[in-house]
């Protein structure tokens, strides 16, 4: 549909500007499907241009309990200790950008 074209259409470009373009960001997805396949047939469809991990490659107890993870989406920023920045998409992608200044 138009709608979706859209919004994949903003969702790159917001990474292409906001993400992509720091040195010190990486924007990942972490997929929590228990089929890998659907989870690489989504990320295809939108044409996510961020790495996706599969959750036979996460470590659940290390990576999503921590985080209080509950539903999906769910955006996080932390740092390269593992500590957590900020929650939220806006949240995220403001603190991206306040670090490229």
């Amino acid at each position: 549909s138009i709608r979706r074209q859209r919004q994949m259409c903003i969702r790159d470009r917001q990474y292409r500007t906001e993400i992509a373009t720091n040195p010190n960001l990486e924007m990942i997805h972490v997929s929590l499907d228990q089929e890998s396949d659907a989870a690489l047939t989504w990320a295809k469809s939108f044409k996510q241009p961020w790495p996706i991990m599969l959750q036979e490659d996460t470590d659940e107890d290390a990576l999503v309990t921590p985080y209080n993870v509950r539903g999906v989406p769910t955006y996080i920023l932390v740092d390269r200790n593992g500590k957590e920045i900020v929650r939220g998409k806006a949240a995220a992608l403001a603190a991206a950008k306040k670090d490229e200044a």
